[in-house]
């Protein structure tokens, strides 16, 4: 995760330009310390590196090194996806050939003539949806009483 910390943050006075130029108060708020802290870090041009890489990642270089990774990681699961989608064909395909060949019988075979029984695979699970209305009824209270 080290890694991905930016290698060059522009200057304190770019990052605030690009976040839209908050005032020095609403900076202090958002990271917790002083407004003369704030005023002192844009005098100075300078800040922590802390406070810088906060800054850095509220601009459009933070949000966009966010949405390359995020893109890329999509993608890459999206290919591991297809290649175990092909594995479990593949596999289906020799289970289905072995299934085929299996059976060509044994010396000792107690009835060679007696077709065993094919194997039916278990039967798919139906989804059970979940009531839309968690309003439970109660049942009536009234007791007519004949006459």
């Amino acid at each position: 995760m080290l890694n991905r910390l930016p290698a060059h943050i522009p200057p304190l006075w770019m990052l605030i330009d690009d976040i839209g130029n908050p005032p020095p108060k609403r900076i202090a708020k958002a990271l917790g310390v002083t407004e003369r802290t704030v005023t002192q870090w844009i005098r100075t041009d300078a800040a922590p590196r802390p406070v810088m890489l906060s800054l850095y990642w509220l601009t459009r270089w933070g949000q966009s090194a966010v949405h390359c990774e995020a893109h890329n990681a999509a993608v890459m699961h999206a290919g591991m996806v297809g290649c175990l989608r092909r594995e479990i064909e593949l596999l289906n395909a020799r289970l289905d050939r072995l299934g085929r060949i299996a059976d060509f019988g044994a010396a000792n075979d107690p009835a060679p003539n007696v077709a065993l029984p094919t194997v039916r695979p278990p039967p798919r699970a139906i989804p059970v949806r979940a009531p839309t209305s968690t309003k439970q009824t109660k049942p009536s209270t009234n007791k007519q009483t004949a006459g």
